[in-house]
C-alpha cells in the first residue's frame, strides 16, 4: 500500500514536470512550415543566409549597413540602391504567412512597395508620404481583393520605432490580414482560389515595378511560411524571436528521463 501511495505521488510529480515543461499549442509554428528565414545576424558581407530548409541564401545588393537590429544585427537600407534578393523559387500557393521586423528612417514611407516584393504573388507593400501598409495578392488575377490595391491600409502612429509587420492569407477560408505587432489590425474575407505561383526571385526593400523603388529603413528577421499563423503564434515569434523560437534546442528529452530516473529509483 506504502509503496503504491508512493509510486502514484511519483507519477503526479512526474505529470507536473510534463505540464510545466509543455509549450504552448503553437501547431504551426515549426520549421516544417517555414519556407524561408533571413535572420540578417552575418553582421558583415554581401550574403545573408537562408535558415529555412529551403537553402535560398540571398545576395545584399548596393551598400547597406550593418547596424543592430530586433535580434542581433540587421540591415540598413539607404533608399538609394541597396536591397536583398532572394533566388528564383515558387511561393506558397494554397496558404501563407509573410514577416519582417521594420525600423524606418522616415516619418512617412519614403517610397511605395518595397518592404517584400514577389509582385507576381504578393506584395507587403509601404505606401509613400503615409505610415500605412497593404497586402495585395494574386489569386486568380493581380490584385483580386475587392476594390483597389490600397484595401484594408493600415499602420502604426510612428513607424520610425521598430513593429513587426506580418501578413497571411488563407484560400482555404479567403481570410486576409494584416496584424502589426502580432495584432490583426486589418482583416478581410476574400476571394478562395490559390495565390497565383510566381517562380521568380523575391525582393526585400525593393519594388522592382519601377525606378528608385527602394526601401530606406532597417529589416530585421524576413520569415515566409506556408501556412497562415494565428496571432498566437505571431505574438510568440515577436517575443522571442525567430532563432530562439524555431532554432534553438528546446529542453533535452534527457532531463525528462533523468526526472523519471530519480522517480524509479525513490520507489
Amino acid at each position: 500500500m506504502k509503496f503504491m501511495r508512493q509510486l502514484t505521488i511519483g507519477l503526479s510529480l512526474l505529470l507536473s514536470v510534463c505540464l510545466l515543461a509543455a509549450p504552448p499549442a503553437l501547431a504551426q509554428l515549426e520549421l516544417k512550415t517555414l519556407t524561408g528565414l533571413w535572420l540578417f545576424d552575418e553582421g558583415s558581407g554581401n550574403l545573408a543566409a537562408d535558415s529555412s530548409d529551403s537553402a535560398l541564401d540571398a545576395t545584399i545588393e548596393g551598400n547597406p549597413s550593418w547596424v543592430n537590429g530586433v535580434f542581433g544585427s540587421g540591415l540598413e537600407l539607404d533608399g538609394v540602391d541597396a536591397y536583398v534578393e532572394v533566388p528564383a523559387h515558387v511561393n506558397p500557393t494554397d496558404a501563407i504567412t509573410v514577416s519582417l521586423w521594420v525600423k524606418s528612417m522616415t516619418d512617412t514611407w519614403n517610397q511605395h512597395g518595397w518592404m517584400i516584393e514577389k509582385r507576381n504573388a504578393y506584395i507587403i507593400h509601404p505606401n509613400a508620404d503615409t505610415k500605412n501598409v497593404s497586402w495585395p495578392i494574386c489569386n486568380s488575377g493581380c490584385w483580386n481583393k475587392p476594390g483597389g490595391w490600397r484595401d484594408g491600409e493600415v499602420g502604426p502612429n510612428d513607424i520610425t520605432e521598430w513593429h513587426l509587420y506580418t501578413t497571411t492569407f488563407d484560400s482555404a477560408t479567403g481570410e486576409w490580414n494584416i496584424y502589426i505587432d502580432g495584432v490583426a489590425e486589418s482583416s478581410m474575407t476574400i476571394n478562395q482560389d490559390p495565390i497565383d505561383a510566381d517562380d521568380g526571385p523575391l525582393y526585400i526593400g525593393r519594388d522592382t515595378c519601377c525606378d528608385g523603388r527602394f526601401g530606406n529603413a532597417i529589416i530585421d528577421e524576413v520569415a515566409i511560411f506556408n501556412v497562415a499563423l494565428t496571432a498566437n503564434e505571431i505574438q510568440a515569434m515577436m517575443e522571442k524571436g525567430l532563432s530562439a523560437t524555431l532554432l534553438t534546442p528546446v529542453e533535452p528529452e534527457g532531463k525528462l528521463s533523468t526526472t523519471w530516473a530519480n522517480v524509479k529509483q525513490q520507489y
